[in-house]
């Protein structure tokens, strides 16, 4: 028998292929029957169940429906922002040196003299301190080159503070103190 003529169970054989005639189909006219009326009802009830739906969302109270949702959505990962600098990425910096700098005649603040430590951690997980001089460069540090990276865990210790377990892009891992992220 050739490849592209395959037997039918009743009758005679059904050509497949590009040239085919489309099979026509014998359906009982009881079971369309049937369906079309599940289908009927399937309809209807679901119109009752959207009416009902809506009076009980009318009639809620606000804030209760707010809590439920919100303990029943999806958790959505925690996304933080981290700063590069120098190579690496900034885990920890602190203020070195603050002082005014006053007018030797009038005692009036002319200026600042401000001296930051960075603290910056390399691709091989080396710490680095980096030290910077003024507050525009210690701000450009922090914002001008940043990073995004997902928390995938989150620890307290005894004194309320917060370390975070960040997934950087290149898939290596990071704790960091919630105080230097974002």
């Amino acid at each position: 028998m050739p490849e592209n003529i395959q037997p039918k169970k009743r009758g005679r054989p059904v050509r497949t292929g590009p040239n085919a005639e489309p099979a026509k189909v014998e359906v009982d006219k009881m079971m369309l029957d049937n369906l079309l009326a599940s289908v009927i009802e399937l309809q209807r009830k679901d119109a009752e169940n959207q009416k009902q739906l809506a009076m009980l969302s009318a009639v809620a109270d606000k804030g209760r429906v707010f809590n439920y949702e919100n303990l029943h959505a999806e958790k959505k990962p925690i996304r933080v922002r981290l700063s590069k600098y120098g190579g690496g990425i900034i885990v920890g910096w602190r203020t070195v040196k603050d002082e005014l700098v006053k007018h030797p005649t009038t005692g009036l603040i002319v200026g600042e003299v401000q001296e930051y430590e960075l603290l910056v951690q390399n691709d091989a997980g080396e710490i680095e301190k980096k030290s910077v001089l003024g507050y525009p460069a210690f701000s450009a540090a922090r914002y001008d080159d940043r990073i995004e990276a997902e928390v995938m865990g989150r620890r307290e210790d005894y004194e309320g503070k917060i370390t975070f377990d960040a997934q950087l892009p290149n898939g290596s891992m990071l704790s960091i103190s919630s105080q230097f992220v974002n």
